[in-house]
């Protein structure tokens, strides 16, 4: 009887674990979250309050836009693992996932993931390699856009960061399929684990790649209504606004000890809008942009969660 009662002990203290580091990083994201947001607001208050609303309102809806695109680029890559996950089920991985991207360190979104991902069929070593896959994407896009419209914006900033195009391509270039797969590999070698089949071919890669493309394109229409309602020239602000935003969030996940890339997007923000605005209008515009994201992410995990409790409930 003993060697019974102690088997089924463990795993109820498995699940009284998990439960507790569930709530545990749940609460540190929102701590995080609140003093994210109550940080910024003073910068911003009076911003806001001088910008038109409508303005704002089509700004967030932007940003939700620019973030169903990054989960659709994410979520299209799930089958080349042999997983099909519905778009309820994603939507809830994702979202909440990501906002492990407001405690410092870029590992928390990676191993939120892998833990919610096993809950619906991905083994968390595979799930690892998803969220390097999903960062590479989208250091990659991020680059190849902002690289191709800087020459646009401002030619002798392109002159001072001529590296941007070079890194650019050789991002660009993991992306192709066979380098992808031998990459994966590669991974799943170094985290000890068996080769798993991996289907990543052509159309995943040039599907998951244009929705990230997407992606940039929204949030860099977000960040061009904000500086229209600061009352920046529009036809001249449209272009640095996409590529400052898609460089920003680029090159903020590379710098993984900071939160959400705190401090790395304002500036390259700042850098390519300097031609248009000045540096306190791009600053204000960067912080009022970040706070539009965190209200977003937030919000879209709140949905994703009541969404999908609401489908398993009623089955």
């Amino acid at each position: 009887m003993t060697p019974t009662t102690g088997g089924a002990a463990r795993p109820r203290w498995r699940r009284h674990l998990v439960t507790g580091i569930k709530i545990a990083f749940m609460a540190a994201v929102v701590l995080a979250g609140v003093v994210f947001v109550s940080g910024q607001w003073d910068e911003v208050s009076e911003a806001v309050a001088a910008i038109a609303p409508w303005l704002l309102v089509l700004a967030l809806v932007s940003v939700v836009a620019a973030l169903l695109m990054s989960m659709g680029s994410w979520l299209v890559v799930w089958p080349a693992f042999g997983v099909r996950l519905p778009a309820r089920g994603g939507a809830r991985v994702f979202f909440v996932s990501q906002l492990g991207k407001y405690l410092p360190g870029s590992v928390w979104p990676i191993a939120a993931q892998a833990q919610m991902a096993g809950e619906v069929g991905l083994a968390p070593a595979a799930s690892v390699v998803l969220s390097l896959i999903a960062m590479l994407v989208s250091i990659a896009t991020g680059l190849g856009v902002g690289a191709i419209l800087l020459p646009f914006v401002d030619a002798q900033l392109l002159g001072q960061y001529w590296w941007l195009p070079v890194v650019g391509v050789g991002f660009l270039a993991c992306l192709a399929p066979p380098v992808m797969r031998f990459g994966v590999r590669l991974a799943l070698r170094l985290l000890r684990r068996a080769d798993a089949p991996f289907g990543y071919g052509w159309r995943v890669a040039a599907t998951s790649s244009g929705l990230q493309v997407a992606n940039w394109f929204f949030g860099g229409m977000q960040l061009w209504l904000v500086l229209v309602g600061l009352g920046v020239d529009p036809a001249r602000s449209l272009l640095p606004a996409i590529a400052g935003f898609a460089l920003a969030f680029a090159l903020g996940v590379l710098l993984i000890p900071f939160p959400a890339g705190l401090g790395v997007r304002e500036v390259v923000i700042a850098l390519v809008l300097a031609s248009v605005t000045t540096p306190a209008v791009a600053a204000t515009a960067a912080i009022l942009s970040r706070l539009l994201y965190a209200i977003a992410d937030f919000g879209l995990a709140g949905v994703a969660l009541a969404v999908d409790r609401r489908g398993r409930s009623s089955r």
